[in-house]
């Protein structure tokens, strides 16, 4: 492991700043609070593996909150009262007169029914006031009467139709992208009946909107500033025994009835899916006449149009009424909200800077390979917390603020430590072999030994002659103390004067080359050595030597 650096402290703030603000700063953002969500929705699924809805924002004061779902109810077929065009004449007349409409509801109300479905359209041209204020009266007794009426969007709007402004929210009470959601303006057929004034309503049909497919169906629509239901989902609504203001819309995501109720997915428009396939319980109208009414079951009773002279739409939307109420009942189910709380501020703190001391640390090794495998390490730690945390202390810690020291230590892994410059060194050189053994001046502190030999007697020579010789010219000197050394073949380290610097395209030369050419200049500089002295002893010796006792001397 390297010492501490400046970019050691760096890794260190970095990843120090970045979990605290995990700690706290998360839940702040959309993106990274969607993707909290989804990391404890995971870890919830881990430690108890069963379905789960996430609410809440994670922060101390307003934890996560998690709904368990429960197994669906075993699913009974829907009970449908098909609406014919009564060959046998049960009836007053055919189609239905709103007189024989009262009947069939009397029937139905006197039955114990207390939510309806009327999934048929009630129209007519020039009906009777008293009968239509029969039918009405009979609506009203029910708890909840819900009719189906064809909508459109037109280039004069209405109002919103009194049924369905009582059961309807405002667009302000939804989430999501509500304007991509279908629009409209106006029921499609004018003198369609609208009920009493207790009476419910929801769309059968958005004539404007082009089909969706067998497999889809709309639940959502806009009128003014509000959003309708359509009949299925208003039916369900009432069969909740919950009001408008318990639906909680989210578009592009779900819609959700009531803190126990179904969830049913959406899309972004408003579209749900069909069960295909069902097969409903029908009963004909005439049996009621014939035989009375039924009972009333668990899910409330709808009524259906099934005459021959239906238009192709029409035809299809009753026709697939049993799979699009069975797709809203099967919907999943959850068990009510639990927390999910966070442990102590205090306790969050000191795991995270426990976590980026060993991030710090894991930054700081010479190897990449072991720089990876203690991030991964820390990371893999830190998910240990949080799942062992959950598990037996029921305590919540926020992802990713215990994630961010290892992963970004794994981040820093992969960037090369500093490379620190090595101290420089002068280029060696060795002397030349000619005073490769030239004795270096000894050290203050050695003691020096002087061996001292007999000299050999030199014989008197010639006389001196009279005049002076000439004085043997002085060696030239290098001006650079530096050469001067080292033609001697000391190192440059012995001169006065340091020696500059070698210039960094002479240093290539090798170093021995560039020592013999100094020394071989050196040499060519110096004077004739004399003579040595036994050299001069034996010419003396070779001369004859006077007799001092010769008279001719």
């Amino acid at each position: 492991m390297s010492t501490p650096s400046r970019r050691t402290f760096t890794h260190a703030a970095v990843l120090l700043g970045a979990g605290l603000f995990a700690i706290g700063g998360v839940s702040l953002i959309p993106p990274l609070r969607a993707l909290e969500r989804w990391m404890v929705k995971g870890l919830a699924f881990t430690v108890d593996p069963v379905d789960t809805i996430l609410d809440g924002s994670g922060l101390q004061e307003s934890p996560w909150t998690r709904r368990k779902s429960v197994p669906p109810p075993v699913q009974t077929p829907p009970r449908l009262l098909n609406i014919d065009d009564d060959p046998e004449g049960y009836f007053s007349t055919s189609p239905l007169a709103p007189i024989d409409h009262s009947v069939i509801f009397a029937g139905l109300s006197e039955a114990g029914h207390k939510v309806l479905g009327v999934g048929h359209l009630m129209a007519w041209d020039d009906p009777e006031p008293l009968a239509m204020e029969a039918l009405r009266k009979q609506l009203d007794r029910f708890d909840a009467a819900v009719l189906a009426l064809p909508l459109a969007r037109g280039a004069q709007p209405d109002p919103v139709a009194a049924p369905f402004l009582r059961w309807s929210v405002l667009e302000s009470d939804a989430q999501g992208k509500v304007s991509a959601l279908p629009q409209v303006n106006r029921i499609a057929i004018p003198n369609a009946e609208q009920g009493g004034t207790r009476t419910l309503a929801g769309f059968s049909l958005l004539e404007n909107e082009s089909d969706p497919g067998a497999d889809k169906q709309p639940l959502l629509a806009r009128w003014g500033n509000r959003i309708v239901f359509a009949f299925p989902l208003a039916v369900e609504i009432a069969a909740e025994g919950l009001t408008p203001s318990d639906v909680m819309i989210h578009v592009g995501k779900e819609i959700r009835l009531g803190p126990g109720g179904p969830v049913i997915g959406i899309d972004e428009f408003g579209r749900g899916t069909v069960v295909p396939g069902v097969e409903a319980i029908e009963t004909p109208a005439k049996r009621m006449i014939s035989e009375g009414a039924e009972p009333p079951k668990s899910k409330p009773l709808l009524t259906r149009d099934t005459k021959i002279n239906l238009s192709p739409a029409d035809k299809a939307w009753s026709d697939h009424l049993p799979g699009r109420i069975q797709a809203l009942r099967a919907a999943p189910r959850y068990q009510p909200a639990t927390l999910l709380p966070r442990p102590d501020a205090l306790l969050e703190l000191l795991l995270v800077s426990l976590l980026t001391l060993a991030g710090t640390v894991a930054t700081c090794l010479q190897k990449l390979h072991w720089r990876i495998v203690a991030a991964v390490m820390i990371a893999g730690l830190g998910f240990e917390f949080l799942f062992l945390f959950a598990a037996r202390q029921n305590a919540w810690l926020p992802p990713l603020a215990m994630l961010c020291p290892g992963l970004i230590a794994l981040g820093f892994a992969f960037r090369k430590n500093e490379a620190r410059p090595a101290p420089a060194t002068a280029p060696e050189t060795s002397a030349p072999p000619e005073i490769e053994n030239f004795p270096l001046k000894p050290k203050s502190s050695e003691a020096t030994t002087e061996i001292i030999t007999d000299q050999p007697v030199q014989s008197p020579g010639p006389a001196p002659s009279t005049s002076s010789p000439e004085p043997s010219p002085e060696p030239e000197v290098p001006a650079d103390p530096g050469q001067a050394v080292a033609a001697l073949g000391f190192p440059t380290e012995y001169a006065w004067d340091p020696a500059p610097a070698p210039d960094p395209a002479a240093a290539k030369m090798p170093a021995r080359k560039a020592a013999k050419k100094a020394a071989s200049k050196a040499a060519a500089k110096k004077p004739a050595p004399k003579a040595p002295v036994k050299k001069a002893a034996r010419k003396s010796s070779h001369k004859p030597v006077a007799d001092e006792t010769d008279p001719a001397a």
